[in-house]
């Protein structure tokens, strides 16, 4: 009896062996690349870079940098204002509804959603929209990307509380390419 189990266990441990040194000499499979020869994921790689940001007087904003990440299936931007507070954000083209989608989380800690996009011309349009909360009645935030030239991009954030009748400029930033 012990010896047929024996000769089972030495069975087996001959069938598994050759699989295991298989898989551990085999070379690793090649990371997906999927995202490398769709235009549009490229078409806002415009902002990737290392930027000092001013408004539009020239006065300091802040700095930005801004990289390809995930196979080049995304941006990821690293803010810091002028003031020194942080922020990141994720940009990627979601191919399920055809759109550019951002997610912002800054150090205080409310993320903004722009889960839809348009192009105007070489300019990328994001919209968010919050919920009325409180006194404060819902909000409708408009974010455009603008390439000013190959070393230049242009941020306006806006805001409408009236379902996008009017806007108010909340910020407008010059994107400066670091040399």
């Amino acid at each position: 009896m012990i010896t047929r189990i024996v000769r089972s266990l030495l069975l087996s441990s001959m069938l598994i062996a050759p699989c295991t040194l298989a898989a551990q000499t085999s070379a690793p499979a090649k990371a997906p690349t999927p995202c490398v020869d769709v235009a549009e994921r490229h078409r806002f790689d415009f902002w990737i870079g290392e930027w000092e940001v001013t408004t539009p007087a020239g006065g300091r904003a802040g700095t930005s940098s801004v990289q390809s990440v995930s196979g080049g299936c995304a941006l990821l931007e690293n803010w810091t204002s002028a003031s020194g507070g942080h922020g990141k954000s994720l940009n990627a083209f979601n191919p399920a509804v055809g759109q550019w989608q951002q997610y912002w989380i800054g150090q205080d800690g409310n993320p903004t959603e722009f889960r839809e996009s348009t192009w105007s011309g070489p300019s990328i349009v994001f919209r968010a929209h919050a919920p009325a909360a409180g006194k404060s009645p819902a909000t409708e935030m408009r974010l455009t990307f603008t390439p000013l030239d190959s070393n230049t991009v242009q941020q306006h954030g806006e805001s409408s509380t009236d379902g996008g009748a009017t806007w108010t400029t909340t910020y407008l930033f010059v994107y400066h390419k670091k040399r």
